[in-house]
């Protein structure tokens, strides 16, 4: 019975583990050590070292260490205070709860000495190592709050982009090396999305999670990395619509989320399943966001006609496939249905008019002899490369349907957003 309690505890954590990374990116701190978000890098506060409500007495193998980085750090020393919270944390035979602490102020000491990239790793470090501890919540925050100030350079090359593009520039600055020691010195874009990642990842319910998700979808929304975008802005409605209480984001990220299905499809002649869950999203905001159907019902029409073009396209393909591969059956189907669910669209009259071509070889087919099918088939085999449809034996031809209404031609897609979201 032991064993069988010990293996379901490590299949729930496992559990856990698996369904906080599908989620997305977004945490925060909450509480008597929370702060406020600026347009300034974060600003250093000194938080105090002293003993947590809980913790053991100060007798186990490192409170020498301990007592002296406590020391060090209420007098600023923050370089000395580093080195002995480090040691205890490092040290496997001190208490887990004095352990956590000296980790997270091992970050703090990095952070406050403006290395954050360093905070950043120990803050992450100790989500790693202590998934349920007590410092959690303020070591996600403060992962968010560096992240933030990282994705500044990104908000200001968005914004030269969008003036360049309006005539107003003709260079952007380039963002990937950076000799500030606050930042990483490449990739720094890619460095902030990471660490909200992590960010959402440890705290997928935390005051911060939303706001991370929304973040990095639409940064790679911007950068036309349209899968991973959908993945997360989706993950943005999901979470509201889980949590029954609607977001600030919501809309937003519904929209966006649409418009990354839509790109992130690749057209008709791949996979079709974006294109359904596009339209999906599409009902599902008709008819759970009224605010966003009052302000944008025109960007919603112009999707569901975009989504229908392309699954009509996508149909209208197969049923070539199979009339060019000589099954009448299988082409006559797929044009019917085209026939049947796009009206409106450009490929309803190209499937009559293919049904009609199909109709009268099938028919003319009929009138010829057994040679004079067999050297057709035969020549359009090898030197046009296709094969011909042809009935098998008791089919009959089948019976044309009646000219469809004029097509009317699907509106466009609108441009996506240039800006990027402010920050908060």
């Amino acid at each position: 019975m032991l064993v069988r309690l010990i293996a379901l505890n490590r299949y729930r954590g496992a559990i856990v583990g698996s369904s906080c990374l599908l989620a997305g990116l977004l945490a925060g701190c909450h509480g008597p050590n929370a702060f406020t978000k600026t347009d300034k890098p974060p600003d250093g506060k000194v938080v105090q070292a002293g003993n947590i409500q809980g913790a053991p007495e100060a007798n186990f193998k490192g409170a020498a260490d301990m007592a002296t980085a406590e020391e060090a750090f209420q007098q600023e020393n923050y370089k000395k205070a580093h080195k002995y919270f480090g040691r205890v944390a490092d040290d496997t035979s001190n208490p887990p709860i004095q352990a956590e602490k000296a980790r997270f102020f091992e970050g703090e000491c990095s952070r406050l000495r403006g290395s954050y990239p360093d905070a950043v790793a120990t803050f992450n470090r100790l989500l790693i190592d202590f998934q349920y501890g007590v410092y959690r919540e303020r070591a996600v925050a403060r992962m968010f709050e560096i992240a933030n100030y990282w994705l500044d350079d990104t908000r200001a090359q968005i914004d030269a982009e969008k003036e360049k593009s309006e005539g107003k520039r003709t260079f952007v600055p380039w963002n990937f090396v950076h000799f500030d020691k606050t930042k990483p010195l490449l990739d720094l874009e890619g460095h902030a999305l990471k660490t909200l990642v992590n960010v959402y990842y440890n705290d997928p319910t935390g005051p911060f999670a939303e706001k991370a998700l929304f973040l990095a979808g639409y940064v790679h929304f911007h950068r036309r990395n349209f899968r991973e975008a959908d993945q997360l802005l989706t993950q943005v409605v999901k979470n509201s619509d889980i949590n029954n209480k609607k977001s600030e984001y919501r809309d937003r990220a519904l929209e966006l989320a649409i418009l990354a299905k839509n790109n992130a499809s690749g057209g008709a002649d791949y996979d079709g399943r974006k294109a359904a869950e596009s339209l999906k999203l599409v009902q599902e905001a008709k008819m759970t966001s009224p605010e966003l159907v009052s302000q944008r019902s025109e960007f919603l029409d112009n999707q569901l006609k975009m989504v229908r073009y392309m699954q009509a396209e996508k149909d209208f393909n197969i049923a070539e496939f199979y009339r060019r591969t000589g099954h009448p059956a299988s082409a006559w189907f797929y044009y019917e249905l085209v026939r049947r669910r796009y009206n409106g669209t450009e490929f309803h009259d190209k499937a009559v008019a293919r049904m009609g071509e199909l109709h009268g070889d099938l028919t003319e087919q009929q009138k010829q002899s057994e040679f004079a099918k067999a050297t057709r088939v035969g020549f359009n085999k090898w030197v046009l490369g296709w094969d011909t449809p042809t009935l098998k034996e008791g089919q009959e031809v089948p019976t044309l349907p009646e000219r469809p209404e004029n097509a009317i031609t699907p509106v466009g897609n609108r441009q996506p957003p240039s800006e990027i979201a402010p920050r908060r």
